[in-house]
């Protein structure tokens, strides 16, 4: 570590300033050192693996540019640095996928008179600075490749020059009828973070929406993402202000089919301005990938969504933490959420997965269980988790220490007697209520009736607060009783 700090030293001190962001225009003395840098790396650990060490070169430059002390031109160096690492990174990914089939393909004498191979799993190409893929609906593929003939070839159709043909994971496979699919040019997306897992997706996107110029709606939102971070460095106020816009700009959309394959792209969120939940992750994604910032989207089972087990749900990893940002903008939202009434961003795993499990990792009980056993179990993993957390402001937990608080079972559902006993109540009948020893006119009265299955909606709306709050036990004209809180009465003078 010390060795990389040295060198960090020296990047700061030996390369000028370039005011242009563009990867292209990266200052060329930047690129020298940093080729240097990657030897002495090389040199250094040449036992080891050299992506390890580029890895850890990532987390220090990733250090240094959140630290908050470097001036505006040093943060524009290491943005640079971070930017050629990422392109190295992903290089050497890219390399390490295609070693083990090229060297298949390369041994097997069969394959000698074929001209075209996908020489990573996920059928990406790159030719002249622009990455391709192949569109198809048919492959065939055989198990035992070694007992494989070129009169078995031939037989099926498949022995000419034009056949594409990849090994997928073990199956020796070909393809027959294909398309050629252009994804995106290099010039966008270079040295970008988790450059494979973005071709990936953008491949995804356009084998389910071919009708897009995708160069164009990437550069719309390569501007946009950094439009509404440009004036910010640190990259905690970055992921902020992004997830803040995507929750004012798109709206979570329940009206859909799965044949609707529209809804399988990002790009349709972003024009529609409306999608599901693993394409508004997308589109957080691509905007984080845009501002130089490494995220992942997991995808797998949320316990106490209303269509568990038979839908998936998606969310996003930065760092160590983990951010949801459809659970902050659900389909019944009325209104969009302020940042501090954000309920599933940037927490800790242990809080996060309270109510959900990564792939393959879902206890079959559970997927036959009652919701509101689910949700009991739920609320039994977060009570665990309150005196862990009771010096941070998560609002996953506000609830129950609210309970604890007023004495009120951590598993047991808040109903409005517990806020009558917490408040009391003070009687009113014809808009008449006693305060402070004397009788007060109601002039204007805003309220909420006290309801057991909306009182935790509301407490949560009030960021749990009763502070102002007053509870009513109102006498009306036909002599039924009704409870009601308010913390907005005016009385007549």
């Amino acid at each position: 570590m010390r060795f990389l700090k040295i060198l960090i030293i020296l990047f700061l001190v030996s390369i000028p300033f370039s005011s242009n962001w563009a990867y292209s225009d990266i200052d060329a003395n930047t690129k020298t050192i940093y080729t240097k840098f990657y030897a002495q790396i090389k040199n250094k650990y040449k036992s080891d693996s050299w992506l390890s060490y580029l890895y850890l070169l990532e987390k220090t430059l990733a250090s240094i540019n959140n630290s908050g002390k470097l001036t505006k031109n040093n943060e524009k160096i290491i943005l640079d640095l971070e930017k050629l690492n990422n392109e190295k990174i992903f290089n050497l990914e890219l390399e390490s996928k295609e070693k083990v089939n090229k060297l298949k393909i390369a041994n097997n004498s069969l394959l000698d008179d074929y001209e075209l191979f996908f020489y990573n799993p996920d059928a990406l190409i790159k030719e002249n600075w622009v990455w391709y893929t192949y569109s198809y609906t048919k492959k065939y593929f055989f198990e035992e490749s070694s007992k494989l003939n070129r009169e078995s070839l031939i037989y099926n159709g498949l022995y000419w020059k034009n056949i594409v043909v990849y090994y997928d994971n073990w199956n020796l496979s070909f393809i027959k009828d294909y398309k050629k699919v252009k994804l995106i040019t290099d010039d966008i997306i270079y040295g970008f973070p988790n450059k494979y897992e973005l071709l990936k997706t953008i491949r995804n996107n356009k084998l389910f929406d071919a009708s897009r110029d995708d160069d164009s709606y990437y550069k719309t939102l390569e501007k946009t993402s950094k439009e509404l971070t440009s004036w910010i460095y640190k990259d905690d106020e970055k992921i902020k202000i992004i997830y803040d816009y995507i929750l004012k700009n798109i709206s979570y959309s329940n009206n859909f089919t799965m044949q609707d394959y529209e809804i399988f792209s990002w790009i349709e969120t972003y024009s529609n301005k409306s999608w599901v939940c693993e394409w508004y992750v997308e589109l957080f994604n691509l905007m984080l990938w845009f501002n130089n910032i490494k995220s992942s989207i997991i995808i797998w089972d949320v316990i106490d969504a209303s269509d568990f087990p038979q839908i998936w749900h998606a969310w996003v990893k930065i760092g160590e933490y983990y951010y949801d940002i459809t659970f902050d903008d659900p389909v019944w939202a009325t209104k969009t959420k302020t940042f501090n009434e954000y309920s599933y961003y940037k927490l800790p795993k242990d809080l996060f997965y309270t109510n959900r499990f990564d792939k393959w990792l879902t206890p079959e009980n559970l997927k036959t269980s009652t919701l509101d056993f689910r949700k009991a179990l739920i609320k039994s993993n977060l009570s665990k988790l309150i005196e862990k957390y009771k010096n941070n402001n998560y609002n996953l937990l506000k609830i129950f220490k609210f309970k604890e608080k007023y004495g009120i079972s951590a598993t047991k559902d808040i109903a409005a007697n517990d806020i009558i006993k917490i408040l009391w109540y003070k009687d009113m009948k014809n808009f008449e209520v006693v305060v402070a020893w004397k009788t007060k006119y109601i002039k204007n009265l805003n309220y909420i009736s006290l309801e057991d299955d909306t009182i935790e909606t509301f407490l949560e709306q009030i960021n749990f607060d009763l502070t102002w709050y007053v509870v009513l036990k109102w006498l009306k004209d036909d002599w039924n009783i009704e409870f009601i809180i308010s913390n907005n009465i005016t009385y007549h003078n």
